[in-house]
């Protein structure tokens, strides 16, 4: 399921080639690299959260804007301030204002969740008009879950297993985050029902020891976020290819990320702004390991 063709060469990889070739020279050759101009970057994760009882939660939400720096700047990013941000109910035509934090986020607490409703964002910033649009659709929740050393790959490690009621009308894409408290990084997986249409779905979360990376596998008192997101087909795509290519990432012998492109498109004409507009609903749990 995770599985993608790179297209480009690490550039430092061409001299690595350079040295096999012909490892009794001495010379250095040195590659010169493009700089790419900044890029506008939307961060438009609008997700409502739902409840045991089924209610809904998301009036308070936040878009956020930046620009893109070169593969391996060492700049850190800068924020976009003075854009308009705004959101529209594309059935009922009413709009959502995000004010502007002059820290390049903008906020809102008056969002209101409709399920199976598609919702635009709009954005204009230096001259330029941005847009894209999402559906909001009903999710599944986390039926129950517990622990055990049963379920996971390593029988020697603890695991937390939990348990998703999918529903059989629909077809189904998820979106699963795992947060330990404490940890650097979320660890994210996508999937969809295609061949679990209708069941019980049992999934599970181990962390494996890795001396290399100082990551412990889970202990007795550690705390655990699970989220499960539900979203659509063309959002459960595009995180299989950017999760493949920050696995690949790992492997010395694999391409820079090549710059992958969102659903928010610039209706000026001009270059697509990098990243997504999406609105999710999800269930979390939190889970204190025995």
């Amino acid at each position: 399921m995770k599985a993608m063709k790179n297209l480009y060469i690490k550039p430092w990889l061409y001299t690595v080639f350079a040295m096999v070739l012909v490892s009794s020279c001495t010379d250095v050759v040195d590659v010169e690299l493009e700089d790419e101009t900044p890029n506008l970057v939307i961060e438009g994760s609008l997700d409502w959260s739902i409840d045991e009882n089924g209610t809904l939660d998301g009036s308070e939400q936040t878009i956020t804007l930046s620009m893109s720096t070169p593969y391996f700047s060492q700049d850190e990013v800068t924020n976009v301030t003075g854009a308009s941000v705004v959101v529209t109910n594309d059935s009922t035509g009413e709009t959502y204002i995000f004010q502007d934090q002059n820290d390049g986020t903008y906020y809102t607490n008056t969002f209101e969740p409709v399920e199976n409703q598609t919702f635009t964002l709009h954005v204009e910033y230096d001259g330029e008009t941005y847009e894209g649009s999402d559906t909001f659709l009903p999710g599944s929740l986390i039926e129950y879950y517990g622990q055990s050393t049963m379920g996971g790959f390593d029988s020697d490690l603890i695991e937390i297993n939990f348990y998703i009621q999918d529903d059989a009308t629909l077809e189904n894409f998820y979106l699963e985050k795992f947060y330990r408290h404490g940890d650097l990084l979320n660890s994210i997986e996508t999937f969809s029902d295609e061949f679990v249409n209708g069941n019980l779905i049992n999934d599970f979360y181990e962390i494996s020891d890795d001396d290399d990376d100082d990551i412990e596998p889970l202990q007795p008192g550690d705390v655990v976020d699970i989220y499960l997101y539900s979203i659509t087909e063309n959002y459960f795509n595009y995180m299989m290819i950017l999760l493949n290519q920050s696995e690949a990432t790992g492997n010395p012998f694999a391409s820079i990320p090549v710059a992958l492109q969102g659903n928010c498109k610039n209706i000026s004409g001009g270059k697509d702004a990098y990243g997504y507009f999406r609105t999710t609903q999800v269930h979390k749990i939190t889970y204190t390991v025995l």
